[in-house]
């Protein structure tokens, strides 16, 4: 087989692996074989005669975005409930949604749009969690394929404390876990990979907990699930767990914190011992900034975390976030950094734009792999950005027409996107 052999030309931009700094190669050229970047170099390389050219001189090019934290089955309820607490909107709004999803004409309707949304925004790279139901976890994952978007799926577990229609029994939790993991087998050559997901700890019981957390050993499985989100569901879990030293070591104790393949939403509230916990195990921490301000939840301490060795990815956390653009996001955590660090008399510090952008990019992109920075040997995963509209008032340097973009832009600049160095369609076209 040929390699596939491109040359993109323009403005590139992309955060470090290491929070930080951005690396600009202004008015130059990124060389891609079998979509692994080679360089990007100032001047035009020498890469043989088989080189297709893509010509975006005078456009942005950064990484794809990376959606680490969000909730396929609360795409319909985004906006509503916003004046509710987690644990009231959970009962009130969420899980009466995510029970229609047992019908496979609604889940194929909801999930064919959320995918072309998640195209439409940039977010090629997500970490999802879907229905407790298998079947509907799977219609997720053929959609998400078909789209050929790159993701983790969850088939959510809930064996109490879901109420009516959202409840299974912990011997059906684990069959239907085991079923859906055997149908995501042919998905991980297409970029679709399982991800264990106890929906969190208050909806598992420690039976469960504990078989899940044996799958997870034996199947080398990746786990996602939330933690010290709201200050009720903390004290809910001291009440349940009583014999765990706190939320965090709940997920450890079970055997459900595998190092380097961990996903943990929202993390507001975190003790000394969680916080160290993380570190050893490389926790991903996935940040909702929209989500924590709408159920008045908290405020992430990003910065503290950084500051400790923390990855920190973004999470639109839909339905609890209001958008899946993830520039929205970013600023939206630069803006609750600030906050804090008001009310806190400046004693934390405010996060950086190239930190905010690390979340959505090097930061939740490691999760994936070599992806979410442009370096050598990573995949070329990147949004074409023609910010021509955007500043045309007055001349911007290349790290002012990111910030501008992401401040005040939307997917409606984001002219392509390719992910392993292929240009995604529009799923409109594609997802039937």
């Amino acid at each position: 087989m040929s390699q596939k052999n491109y040359l993109f030309s323009g403005d590139f931009i992309s955060a470090q692996p290491e929070p930080g700094e951005l690396s600009v190669h202004e008015n130059s050229y990124a060389w891609v074989r079998d979509g692994i970047l080679i360089d990007i170099t100032s001047e035009k390389p020498d890469t043989g005669e088989d080189v297709v050219e893509v010509d975006c001189r005078g456009k942005l090019i950064i990484p794809a975005f990376t959606d680490i934290h969000l909730h396929a089955v609360q795409y319909v309820t985004t906006g509503l409930g916003y004046d509710r607490e987690l644990l009231s909107w959970l009962t009130e709004y969420t899980f009466p949604e995510e029970a229609r999803f047992a019908e496979p004409a609604y889940a194929e309707r909801v999930f064919r749009d959320l995918v072309r949304d998640l195209w439409s925004v940039g977010s090629l790279h997500s970490s999802v969690f879907c229905s407790m139901n298998a079947d509907a976890a799977i219609q997720l994952t053929e959609a998400l394929a078909a789209a050929g978007l790159s993701a983790f799926v969850g088939k959510v577990n809930m064996d109490r404390h879901g109420g009516v229609n959202l409840e299974e029994t912990t011997e059906g939790s684990m069959a239907d876990t085991i079923r859906f993991l055997e149908r995501m087998i042919p998905f991980e050559n297409r970029g679709i990979r399982p991800i264990v997901t106890p929906r969190f700890a208050p909806s598992c019981s420690k039976e469960l907990m504990r078989w899940l957390g044996e799958q997870v050993s034996e199947k080398d499985l990746p786990v996602q699930s939330h933690v010290n989100e709201n200050k009720e569901e903390i004290e809910w879990v001291r009440q349940l767990f009583p014999e765990s030293g706190n939320y965090l070591s709940v997920y450890r104790d079970y055997g459900l914190l595998p190092k380097q393949k961990t996903v943990m939403a929202h993390c507001v509230y975190n003790t000394e011992e969680e916080v160290s916990m993380m570190k050893e195990l490389d926790v991903l921490a996935a940040h909702c900034p929209a989500s924590n301000a709408n159920i008045a939840s908290g405020i992430m301490p990003a910065s503290q975390l950084i500051d400790k060795g923390i990855r920190i990815g973004l999470g639109s956390d839909i339905g609890g976030g209001n958008r899946l653009f993830l520039g929205f996001h970013m600023a939206l955590a630069m803006k609750e950094s600030r906050l804090l660090w008001v009310q806190t008399d400046r004693a934390s510090r405010v996060i950086s734009f190239a930190e905010a952008f690390w979340m959505g990019t090097a930061a939740g992109g490691s999760f994936f792999g070599k992806t979410g920075a442009f370096l050598p040997g990573y995949s070329f995963d990147a949004l074409v950005i023609d910010d021509s509209h955007l500043s045309r008032y007055r001349p911007l340097n290349v790290c002012e027409r990111l910030q501008r973009f992401i401040f005040a832009g939307d997917d409606r600049q984001i002219e392509a996107r390719y992910l392993r160095g292929e240009r995604l369609p529009d799923p409109r076209a594609v997802v039937k």
